[in-house]
């Protein structure tokens, strides 16, 4: 198995229930199967050259870690089966149909068919029924996720149901984060949402710096992974999939292809949950109170 990855070492949860979902499966490493791992750093040219080395040593299936690493992969190789984890396979081009592949991919369709960044601005709206000025942080950019253009219509749509003002800044760098951050300062924004994709806001020191922006004029956030910047950046909300089903899905379909499957054979899978999680402590800071019947949901619950 060929693993082509953001970076490395992997964060726990995703490799901790990668080893074990193989293991479970009866794929045990230099026991039956044997990985050769590469990290492209978010680097377009590492990714594409990683991705013909990877498919230069002619592996029986190669897993990819994002839209950006598939999509290298599959001009690497037109036949090497890839299971990936991605947003909205569809519309990035590595599939025709999700019930029917119709390439050399399959696998785990984060975000497709979902309504996710929607359902980020109607939890905010649940926290702070009077909400009407959202701001988005958004670094999930291309090249490594081409598929922006998509959440950031799924936000539109909620945020005008809910008669709410979307306000939306795309981060590439620590300079345009400093911007963002200056426009909020100046601006009426009543609510963050901060995409946490383990790019420009993950950095410590800038989750700090949006962390003391938060702070001082109170504004909830919320991210879309219950991650490091969740807990670093002092979030109030997270709503993420379930990383380790999700994770463990992914060795589902490593385990069939390597049995024999074609990815024709393997329709791409939505997570089968996600988790809503609660930051008490960071919701009382601001001067809320977590509605009842939201805290009810949590599945994670931080006093």
């Amino acid at each position: 198995m060929a693993l082509l990855t953001a970076v490395l070492p992997m964060p726990p949860v995703v490799a901790e229930s990668l080893h074990a979902g193989l293991r479970r499966r009866g794929w045990i490493e230099g026991k039956g199967i044997q990985t050769e791992a590469r990290a492209s750093f978010g680097d377009p040219a590492r990714t594409r050259d990683l991705a013909t080395e990877l498919v230069g040593l002619r592996p029986d299936v190669i897993l990819a870690l994002n839209t950006a690493h598939t999509l290298a992969a599959m001009q690497a190789s037109a036949s090497i089966p890839i299971v990936t984890w991605c947003g909205y396979p569809v519309e990035t081009g590595l599939t025709k149909s999700l019930a029917r592949p119709s390439t050399n991919v399959t696998g785990i369709a984060s975000y497709a068919s979902a309504e996710v960044w929607g359902k980020l601005v109607e939890i905010l709206r649940e926290l702070r029924p009077s909400l009407r000025e959202v701001g988005v942080l958004w670094d999930y950019m291309p090249p490594a996720f081409p598929d922006g253009p998509v959440a950031i219509g799924e936000f539109r749509k909620a945020a005008q149901r809910f008669g709410i003002n979307l306000n939306v800044w795309t981060v590439h760098d620590e300079r345009e984060l400093t911007d963002a951050l200056s426009a909020i300062e100046r601006m009426r924004i009543e609510a963050l949402v901060v995409s946490a994709s383990g790019g420009v806001h993950n950095h410590p020191e800038r989750s700090a710096k949006i962390a003391e922006l938060v702070a001082r004029r109170r504004l909830p956030m919320i991210t879309d992974i219950a991650g490091l910047f969740f807990l670093g950046a002092n979030c109030a909300l997270a709503y993420s999939p379930d990383l380790a089903n999700l994770v463990d899905r992914l060795t589902h379909f490593v385990d069939r292809i390597l049995r024999g499957a074609k990815p024709a054979d393997l329709p791409f899978e939505l997570p089968a949950r996600f988790n809503l999680a609660v930051n008490l402590k960071a919701v009382r800071t601001l001067g809320l109170e977590v509605p009842p019947a939201l805290l009810a949901r949590a599945d994670q619950v931080i006093q």
